[in-house]
């Protein structure tokens, strides 16, 4: 592979110039980031800026179809690495999970999901693990068993699984070219698509209607099949074929099967541009799903925050048009570095980005997000993880697992307070910024039950002092106010609690400090509790 995976990515961004739950085992995690943040032409510092958010809290404009979470997978095999950079050709998808056995550390895993409030998550695995050899079907294998670890946890948790296929990885159904060659054969596409669709319903049916779990509510075919120089998706001369036959294959199947679970499609990656021409799919997906990891704060180079905002907008007009939801099922950012054991991926400036986008996402119209990722080697392609799970000098599982600094804790501000299909409040934020400044961005939440969320992220390096303004409030609200600053920079342990109160009828006034992601809800959650999932 002369380009990885997100190699390839970042170069088509364009020169991307609480308390712990656990809070005896997270000592000793601090670690400088290897990956240097590229240009930033945002100003260092200055007098607070004055911002206006206005909230319509009356009613929701709409209601999100699924939430936020991240992703897991099944993989224990080793695949393949590239023998010349020593890159993963299936970037950080396999490794890094216990033994299917391993029930004390498994359920050390679910708490930390569970605490983060995790409600929609990405359940990923490659054909080889079901179906070895042509109808022939292994579902007892320690893979499965990790599967079915998950699974077991969501259904038990009330949380919705996004299953995804990444990849076939079968001799048997490869292109003939490609058999025999174990990194051609993980890139191939199936040669023969009905037997491919065959394999894919008899796992559906299994796990729906034999191991009877109702927790999967959409299934995706195929990962990321946009390019020939990387991708798993490609013929035998390793070009990237269309989804759209595989999409068809698979609704066919379900079809014929009488499985009604929704597929989602078309996976593409990294948050393509809205070109109508280009859905030739749309009769055969019940959801729209894509990937982002080259955006980048406005005053950096490569795809700005603000035309992903643009494309997120403009992608879920045309889903709910058609009655469909639109997801974000996989997120992360390279711009601050990524690539074998970078920190890049978990430095407190990605979190930082990641919370924008989450906050610009919901705003847009996107139904849920995906993080990648819960758990990862670190080691592969950057330090992708939100829990440590694998020494990566001793090359094995660490005796416990511990929240990645900046990380987790980014991530828990935005998850613990937002329950699966939350209604969106119309929000909208008044302030002098210019087109290449960092902003500050916000969104609000209502969950089912009534609860109110408002999210906050500064992205800007100035403190602001802003004026939120609630109207329609049927009666005054008690908001607690949660604040993440740079000072956890790096810290293994956060101590996330409410820090004071707002009783609110009609105004608030803040200051929300520089570079910081900041909460006001109506739940009070302490330190130990668990996040929210479903009301």
């Amino acid at each position: 592979m002369k380009v990885s995976r997100r190699k390839f990515l970042r170069a088509s961004s364009a020169a991307i110039g609480a308390a712990t739950v656990f809070p005896a085992v997270v000592e000793g995690l601090a670690s400088p980031v290897q990956g240097a943040a590229k240009q930033d032409g945002s100003p260092v510092a200055g007098r607070p800026f004055a911002a206006k958010i206005h909230i319509a809290a009356a009613e929701p404009v709409r209601t999100m179809r699924g939430g936020i979470g991240a992703s897991f997978h099944a993989v224990s095999a080793e695949l393949p690495m590239n023998k010349v950079t020593g890159a993963s050709w299936a970037g950080s998808e396999w490794g890094g999970n216990p033994e299917p056995s391993d029930a004390r550390h498994w359920d050390d895993l679910f708490k930390h999901a569970e605490w983060l409030g995790m409600d929609w998550c990405r359940m990923e695995f490659e054909q080889r693990i079901y179906e070895p050899g042509k109808r022939v079907f292994d579902w007892d294998n320690p893979e499965m068993q990790s599967m079915y670890r998950v699974l077991d946890w969501a259904e038990r948790s009330n949380v919705d699984i996004f299953l995804q296929q990444m990849w076939s990885n079968v001799a048997w159904n490869a292109y003939p070219e490609n058999a025999d060659d174990p990194v051609r054969r993980l890139r191939s596409a199936p040669y023969s698509l009905p037997e491919w669709a065959f394999g894919l319903g008899e796992l559906v049916d299994h796990l729906t209607r034999v191991k009877k779990y109702t927790c999967i509510k959409w299934v995706c075919i195929n990962n990321e099949p946009v390019a020939d120089e990387w991708s798993w998706w490609q013929d035998a001369q390793m070009k990237v074929l269309s989804i759209t036959p595989g999409l068809k294959a698979a609704h066919e199947e379900f079809d014929r099967r009488g499985i009604t679970i929704p597929i989602s499609g078309p996976d593409w990656t990294d948050l393509p541009a809205f070109e109508p021409a280009k859905v030739d799919f749309d009769p055969y997906i019940g959801a729209y799903d894509f990937h982002s990891y080259g955006a980048v704060f406005d005053s950096m180079d490569g795809m700005k925050l603000s035309e992903v905002e643009h494309r997120l907008t403009q992608w879920a007009e045309w889903a709910h048009s058609h009655n469909k939801p639109l997801f974000l099922s996989e997120f992360g950012t390279m711009g601050f570095g990524w690539g074998h054991d970078d920190l890049g991926p978990a430095c407190y400036q990605s979190g930082l980005k990641n919370a924008s986008l989450v906050v610009r996402g919901i705003n847009a119209g996107v139904d849920g997000f995906n993080r990648w990722s819960f758990t990862n080697r670190g080691d592969l392609d950057g330090q992708w993880q939100l829990v440590r799970t694998w020494d990566v000098d001793e090359n094995k599982l660490l005796g416990g697992f511990t929240p990645q600094p900046n990380a987790y804790w980014q991530f828990a501000m935005l998850s613990r307070f937002f329950p699966k299909h939350s209604g969106v409040l119309a929000t909208k934020v008044d302030a002098a910024f210019g087109p290449l400044d960092r902003k500050l961005v916000a969104a609000a939440l209502r969950s089912p039950k009534g609860n109110m969320t408002v999210l906050v992220v500064n992205e800007s390096q100035r403190a602001a002092n802003v004026s939120i303004e609630f109207e329609g409030l049927a009666k005054p609200v008690l908001l607690q106010r949660y604040a993440l600053t740079k000072e956890i920079e790096d810290k293994p342990g956060v101590d996330l609690h409410p820090e004071r109160s707002f009783e609110v009828s009609k105004v608030l006034a803040d200051r929300i400090p520089p570079m910081s992601i900041v909460v006001y809800s109506t739940y009070a959650l302490k330190s130990g509790d668990a996040g929210l999932i479903a009301e």
